[in-house]
């Protein structure tokens, strides 16, 4: 079982103030994955593809965005990315992202605790407006390692 803060690190984790389309947010926020070999080119297009086809279903809530796909669509090794946006993209007419979280999962289960872990976390709306606010990476790591110590202790 990987928690998520083995999987969200210095590494796979990017600030950027400003993407002009999902689709760009998407290769963006995936990118530490493809070069870390984790994932293939084709997975990245294949989360494209499944937002094009079935709509924004990877906008979990308000301000916050999980792409994937199927494992056989190019994972290589379970890994999870983080691009924070200072300006919403757009996923669909009423859906602004801000915080873009690709999960490339290699099987049904190895990524559970991880996403329960990510669910603590985005639990709150002001705990997504304090990690959507950070300016540094180091930042955005002390917020979730706070957030999923408070969960623990609570």
């Amino acid at each position: 079982m990987y928690l998520l803060t083995e999987l969200l690190t210095k590494d796979t984790i990017q600030l950027a103030n400003f993407v002009s389309t999902w689709q760009e947010a998407i290769r963006l926020a995936a990118s530490p994955l493809l070069q870390q070999h984790k994932i293939e080119e084709h997975y990245i297009e294949s989360m494209i593809h499944s937002i094009e086809k079935h709509g924004p279903y990877v906008v979990i809530t308000p301000k916050v965005a999980i792409p994937h796909a199927r494992p056989t669509d190019g994972v290589k090794e379970l890994a999870m990315s983080l691009l924070s946006l200072q300006e919403p993209v757009l996923f669909g007419s009423d859906k602004p992202v801000f915080l873009i979280i690709v999960l490339a999962a290699t099987d049904s289960a190895s990524h559970l605790q991880a996403l329960a872990d990510l669910t603590q976390v985005l639990q709150e709306p002001s705990q997504i407006d304090s990690i959507i606010a950070c300016q540094y990476i180091d930042d955005i790591l002390e917020k979730i390692q706070h957030f999923m110590d408070k969960e623990q202790a609570g």
